[in-house]
């Protein structure tokens, strides 16, 4: 399996552990913009948050095989998902798909269905994407950052000697300095990010 593909199933695995966790009252929560999220420009509810993510997941498949998406609802009809309660449920398994597609993924030069994206750049750009909604939905609920230290040392390692790419991508902000010698993988890929590990602790 393509290292993209490990790390965006782990971070499917750590998102769908935090989304189990949402209580019914907190799903209106405001969570910071997202660069891959509803609007990147303006904080969104955690349930227009996931409901966002399981758009994109559901449409995986059919990029990677390198089709453009066949209106997002291989799964189920998706214009349904707007009426659809069970979030942890359906975001599971709409992840359970888009991870099965990462892991066949054979050719990482393999043109996509996202413009003839590379298939192992893609996979990393939504591995990326969804550790960040993994540690916004965690922090903003009020747990604590859920990114394994295996995971975030990985991605990190990945997109640190390309930061300033990350960065014109949109898919980083300006990095969060400075960053302590004994500070964790969790944090340090965060805040090379430009995401703060802990945006709650001063409130």
């Amino acid at each position: 399996m393509l290292r993209a593909a490990e790390c965006l199933t782990e971070a499917e695995r750590v998102l769908n552990q935090v989304l189990d966790g949402v209580a019914p009252d907190q799903w209106r929560i405001r969570v910071p913009p997202l660069p891959d999220g509803p609007d990147p420009a303006r904080p969104t509810t955690l349930d227009a948050l996931v409901r966002h993510h399981v758009r994109v997941n559901a449409s995986l498949p059919d990029l990677l095989a390198g089709r453009e998406p066949e209106g997002t609802a291989e799964l189920a009809d998706l214009t349904d998902l707007e009426h659809r309660q069970d979030l942890p449920a359906l975001a599971r398994e709409v992840s359970d798909k888009a991870c099965a597609a990462a892991a066949a993924v054979a050719d990482p030069a393999r043109p996509t269905g996202d413009g003839g994206l590379p298939a192992e750049e893609l996979l990393w750009r939504r591995a990326v994407g969804t550790a960040f909604t993994a540690h916004e939905v965690s922090v903003h609920r009020g747990s604590v950052n859920p990114l394994t230290e295996e995971l975030a040392r990985a991605l990190w390692e990945h997109t640190e000697p390309e930061a300033a790419r990350w960065r014109e991508l949109g898919l980083f902000g300006e990095p969060l300095t400075p960053v302590p010698a004994d500070v964790s993988w969790r944090d340090r890929f965060l805040m090379l990010a430009g995401r703060d590990p802990h945006p709650l602790w001063d409130r």
